[in-house]
C-alpha cells in the first residue's frame, strides 16, 4: 500500500467524496466515454456497509453522470453529490455543512492537484489524497484506504446510515421546493422525540455516542477503556443522576438514537457529566429542546461546537412521547410544580416538561435553603416577610419564592409535595412580630441556627427574635396537616395533588419508625377526606430492589414514583374528558 498517499489522514472517517474522471474511473465522461474501474466499484460498498458515507464532487453534467452510475448500479450508494462545472472548494464546504458532518472526518480523492489544494483551503483539516493513476496510464490503486484503521467505520451491513443520509437529502430537497424558512419546515416535519431511560442493553450506543460526536458533544468527555466505562455505569446508579437515551422520528424516517446526557442534581446545584448528539439531526432543534426539558442546567460548553443551547429561543415544533405513533394523550403537556428535596427532581423530570421546582439548594454562602418546610407553605404572604432578619438569615427563601409557588399551586395540572423531611424536624422556631405571635415559622435543626449565632452580635439578635419549639408527634401531625390543607385550598378543581411518602424499611427507617409512620397516615388519612389528592405509598410504589436507602432510589425507583403519578393524573383526565 501506498502510505504517502493517505498520510494525511489522522482521524476517523465519516465521509470519502470522490471525483468521478480519472479518479472513480479511467477516462473523461464528456470525452467519449469512461472505463469502469471495478476495484473502485466494490470499494463503494464496502465503505457504506461499514457506515462511511461515499459522495461525488465531479465537473460534469449531473444526468449524464447520474445515468452512468445508474447504469453500474451504484449511484444510489451515494449521498449528497454535488456534479456541476462549479469550483469544488466552496462546493465540499457546502456538502459538509448540509450534512453536519467536520473536514477532519472526511477524505477528498481526486487526480487534479488543484482541485487538491482548493479543498484544503475552503475545508481546513480535510484529508486530501491525490488519485492520480500511474505514468503507463493505468488507474489507481485506492482499495488501500479499506485497510487503513481510520476507515475500518462500524459494521452497518442493513445500510442504516446509508438510509439516515438519505432521508437527510429528502428533507432538504422538500425545504427547498417549498420554500419555507427551517422553523416553517421544522414545524411540518412532524418530529417526534422519545427518551429511553432504561440504558440496560444500550451501554454500547451510550459510549459510541460519548466518544464518536464532536460537533454536538457540549461536554468532551469521553470513555476510553474498561475502567472508565465501568466508572460511567457505577455514575448512572448514583441517585441524583438523570440520564438518557434520546430516539428522534419525523414523516421522513427514523434518525435512531441520537443522543445521551447524564446530568446529577444536588444541593449545590446541576453537573452536566455528558451532553452529546449525533449531527444526523443538526439544525433540527433536538439538543436545544432537550436542554430546557432538563431545566437549563448551567455548565461549561468545551468548544468547539456547531450549535448553541439557547438558539433558537423556542423549540415548538419536537413532541415529546412514549412510544412514536401515539396520539398525544390530553395530559402529554401538563403542568406541574414540585417542594421537595432535590433528588425528587427525577420523578418531575419523568413527569413532563412544564414543571416548576422548589427543590432543596445551597444558597451563596453554602448553605441548605429548605422548601421542604412547613414555614414554606404556611407563612403570610406579606412585605414584612423580606425585610425580616430571622427570615433573610435562617429560611432563606424569599417573598417572591411564597408568592411564585402560591401562583404554581393555582395554576399547575399536578401538584407534588415531598414534606417528611419538615415532619421529622422537632424543632420549630417562630417569630413573634406586630403584635401576632407565630407569624413565622421556620423548621430547621439547630444546627443551622449555631452556624448564625457564632458571631455575639447575632446572637442577641436572634435571642430577641425567635422562639424555639420542641413540637410534640401530635403537634407536628397537626402543623403538617395545616400545610397540606392550605395548598389544597390553593389548587384547581380538576388538578391533581400528590403527597409523596416515607419508606418504612431498612436500617435507617428503623431508627424514625414512629415518625414515619404517622407521616404516612396522616397522608392516607388526608387523601382520604380531600377530594384530588393522592398518596403515593413509597413501600408499595417502589421496587424493593431500587432503595439506596430509606431515603434514596435508584433511577428506576424515582420512574415508578412518576409512572404512578402519570397513570393517575391520566386516568383522571380521562375520566373528565369522558364526563
Amino acid at each position: 500500500m501506498d502510505t504517502d498517499r493517505y498520510s494525511d489522514l489522522k482521524h476517523d472517517t465519516k465521509l470519502v467524496i470522490w471525483d468521478l474522471d480519472e479518479t472513480f474511473w479511467q477516462g473523461t465522461l464528456s470525452e467519449g466515454g469512461i472505463t469502469p474501474v471495478a476495484a473502485h466499484l466494490a470499494m463503494i460498498r464496502k465503505l457504506v456497509e461499514r457506515g462511511i458515507m461515499c459522495s461525488i464532487c465531479s465537473k460534469n453534467d449531473f444526468a449524464t453522470a447520474r445515468d452512468k452510475l445508474q447504469e453500474l448500479g451504484v449511484w444510489d450508494l451515494f449521498v449528497f453529490p454535488h456534479i456541476d462545472w462549479t469550483p469544488k472548494g466552496a462546493a465540499i464546504k457546502s456538502m459538509l455543512e448540509r450534512m453536519g458532518l467536520r473536514a477532519e472526518n472526511t477524505v477528498f480523492l481526486d487526480d487534479n492537484h488543484l482541485n487538491l489544494e482548493e479543498v484544503r483551503y475552503f475545508c481546513p483539516g480535510i484529508a486530501c489524497v491525490d488519485a492520480k493513476g500511474t505514468t503507463d496510464g493505468s488507474a489507481p490503486d485506492l482499495t488501500g484506504l479499506l485497510d487503513l484503521p481510520q476507515c475500518q467505520g462500524k459494521d452497518d451491513h442493513k445500510l442504516t446510515r446509508l438510509d439516515q443520509y438519505r432521508m437527510m437529502e429528502t428533507r432538504e430537497a422538500d425545504q427547498q421546493t417549498g420554500g419555507l424558512s427551517n422553523e416553517e419546515f421544522l414545524r411540518q416535519s412532524g418530529i417526534e422525540l422519545k427518551i429511553i431511560t432504561d440504558l440496560d442493553g444500550h451501554m454500547d450506543r451510550v459510549v459510541e455516542l460519548i466518544n464518536r460526536t464532536n460537533q454536538l458533544n457540549f461536554t468532551k468527555q469521553r470513555v476510553h477503556d474498561a475502567a472508565q466505562r465501568a466508572e460511567l455505569e457505577e455514575l448512572l446508579r448514583v441517585p441524583g443522576v438523570h440520564a438518557g437515551l434520546v430516539h428522534v422520528r419525523d414523516r421522513y424516517g427514523d434518525y435512531g438514537i441520537v443522543g445521551f446526557f447524564c446530568v446529577r442534581v444536588r444541593f449545590s446545584g446541576t453537573t452536566v457529566h455528558h451532553f452529546a448528539f449525533s449531527c444526523r439531526t443538526l439544525n433540527m432543534g433536538v439538543e436545544q429542546w432537550v436542554w430546557r426539558h432538563l431545566g437549563q442546567p448551567e455548565f461549561t460548553v468545551v468548544p468547539p461546537v456547531a450549535n448553541g443551547l439557547d438558539t433558537p429561543a423556542q423549540v415548538d415544533w419536537i413532541r415529546s412521547v412514549t412510544e412514536f405513533g401515539q396520539s398525544p394523550k390530553a395530559g402529554s403537556d401538563r403542568s406541574l410544580i414540585l417542594v421537595g428535596g432535590c433528588d425528587l427532581q427525577q420523578v418531575s423530570f419523568y413527569c413532563g416538561a412544564r414543571r416548576i421546582e422548589f427543590v432543596n439548594k445551597q444558597d451563596d454562602q453554602g448553605v441548605i435553603v429548605r422548601y421542604d418546610d412547613a414555614g414554606f407553605l404556611l407563612n403570610p404572604r406579606d412585605r414584612t416577610l423580606d425585610r425580616n432578619w430571622v427570615m433573610q438569615n435562617v429560611a432563606g427563601h424569599s417573598l417572591r419564592d411564597l408568592l411564585d409557588a402560591d401562583a404554581g399551586f393555582a395554576a399547575s395540572d399536578v401538584i407534588i409535595l415531598s414534606m417528611f423531611f419538615s415532619f421529622c424536624t422537632q424543632n420549630l422556631f417562630t417569630h413573634e412580630g406586630e403584635n401576632q405571635p407565630d407569624r413565622y415559622l421556620v423548621t430547621v435543626p439547630p444546627k443551622r441556627l449555631a452556624a448564625l449565632t457564632r458571631d455575639p452580635q447575632n446572637s442577641i439578635r436572634m435571642l430577641r427574635a425567635m422562639r424555639h419549639l420542641r413540637l410534640t408527634l401530635e403537634q407536628r401531625v397537626d402543623l403538617m396537616r395545616a400545610a397540606f390543607a392550605r395548598v389544597h385550598a390553593l389548587k384547581r378543581p380538576d388538578a391533581r395533588m400528590f403527597l409523596i411518602g416515607v419508606s418504612t424499611t431498612g436500617e435507617q427507617a428503623q431508627r424514625t419508625a414512629e415518625d414515619r409512620q404517622a407521616f404516612n397516615r396522616l397522608c392516607r388519612e388526608f387523601c382520604i377526606i380531600h377530594a384530588g389528592a393522592e398518596f403515593v405509598d413509597i413501600d408499595a410504589v417502589v421496587p424493593a430492589g431500587e432503595f439506596v436507602d430509606s431515603d434514596h432510589y435508584t433511577r428506576t425507583g424515582y420512574f415508578k414514583i412518576a409512572e404512578r403519578i402519570n397513570a393517575v393524573s391520566d386516568q383522571a383526565q380521562d375520566v373528565r374528558q369522558a364526563g
